[in-house]
């Protein structure tokens, strides 16, 4: 294969999977999210096509000797890692329900898989299920049970599991007369590890491709716009009991300071647009930003991972504003990747590019909310 066409397999798989993503979301609107989870998500082919990609990427990244770029082959090989991860999840974790009431004694849970029943090698009681109150609105801030797991005494609840032997626990739904509760188990000892490494590798990458490539006086002025945002999400008072958690101030935080600055990118990319004589110092501009921008929006994504995976058992769900996000992701990744395509080293095409790029961050942030619905909609 001719040194310009090595590029394609990758990319075009990336190109590939991305329509398929934005098809889905389309379709989860029209015949519902369990048709599309299984014909799409959890289908051999799309799990292929991921597969393709890691292939395709490394011999792509070893044809241009990005191992000799420390910083950025340590990024490319979190995304393996975590790719890895979700893989070893798709081939081998469970998930299932255990209904239990006050005093019961158990040791099998109801599989999503098969609907059947698998034991676990403990015994499961329920002690005692409460809801707690606020003391001075009186809204529901956390549903808890308390299990005897093995011989140990725990509490279980919203944001807050319990893990035993690989499998981990959640506080799902609770009785009517609060005597009983049904909790959600996940087995997931391998995947998740794998997953989390890759999470802490992309962090630390990210951090060591801006401390390259942007001034301690950007990373500054963007660190207290984020803390700004961090303070005021912080301050909310949310009335869902699952958004009680300090993860939500964070996620939101890094998440909204990247929307911010994709906003600041498409300003200015339309700016030079209208002006040639700014085009050159403009696109200098823009390319400092897509970094931080780029790297906020993976973290907050990420860290979004890790609070659904405390919260409901999975980090990655494929609801459709998990989805647009790493679209987002996706769209303006390639802009980045200017070596690889000249037309990026071009600044009318780079501006043109991210003015149309911006009603990605439109959609995910607005769009799917009004359009698609989802888990995310109460956000």
């Amino acid at each position: 294969m001719k040194s310009k066409y090595i590029k394609w397999p990758a990319f075009g798989t990336l190109l590939a999977l991305t329509v398929v993503m934005v098809i889905a979301t389309i379709l989860e609107k029209l015949f519902g999210r369990e048709q599309i989870m299984s014909t799409i998500y959890g289908s051999w082919w799309f799990a292929a096509l991921w597969g393709i990609l890691v292939l395709s990427s490394g011999y792509y990244i070893f044809h241009r000797k990005l191992y000799k770029q420390k910083a950025v082959f340590l990024l490319h090989c979190s995304w393996f890692v975590i790719l890895c991860g979700a893989f070893v999840t798709f081939l081998s974790a469970d998930r299932g329900y255990i209904h239990i009431r006050q005093n019961q004694i158990l040791n099998y849970y109801i599989s999503e898989e098969d609907n059947e029943r698998h034991q676990v090698p403990f015994d499961i009681k329920l002690l005692l299920f409460e809801i707690e109150y606020d003391s001075e609105t009186e809204q529901q801030i956390d549903y808890i049970s308390y299990l005897r797991v093995d011989g140990e005494v725990c509490r279980v609840s919203m944001n807050k599991i319990y893990k035993h032997e690989g499998y981990r626990f959640y506080q799902l739904e609770y009785d009517n007369d609060e005597m009983g509760a049904t909790l959600l188990v996940n087995y997931d000892p391998w995947g998740i590890a794998a997953t989390y490494a890759g999470y802490l590798l992309l962090a630390i990458s990210a951090l060591w491709i801006l401390w390259l490539r942007i001034s301690w006086k950007g990373l500054s002025g963007i660190s207290i716009v984020t803390a700004i945002l961090w303070y005021y999400i912080s301050q909310m008072n949310p009335m869902t009991p699952v958004l009680r958690s300090p993860m939500l101030a964070a996620h939101v935080s890094i998440i909204m300071a990247a929307y911010l600055l994709f906003i600041l990118i498409a300003v200015f990319s339309i700016i030079a647009l209208c002006s040639k004589k700014k085009s050159g110092k403009l696109y200098s501009w823009n390319l400092k930003l897509l970094f931080p921008a780029l790297f906020l929006l993976a973290i907050g994504i990420f860290l979004g991972a890790v609070w659904a995976n405390i919260s409901w058992g999975r980090y990655w769900g494929w609801d459709s504003k998990e989805t647009w996000a790493l679209i987002t992701l996706i769209v303006y990744a390639i802009p980045m990747h200017k070596n690889s395509f000249k037309a990026f080293r071009s600044p009318r095409y780079f501006h043109l590019y991210c003015s149309i790029a911006i009603l990605a961050v439109g959609m995910t942030f607005f769009g799917v909310s009004f359009l698609l619905g989802g888990i995310h909609s109460y956000i």
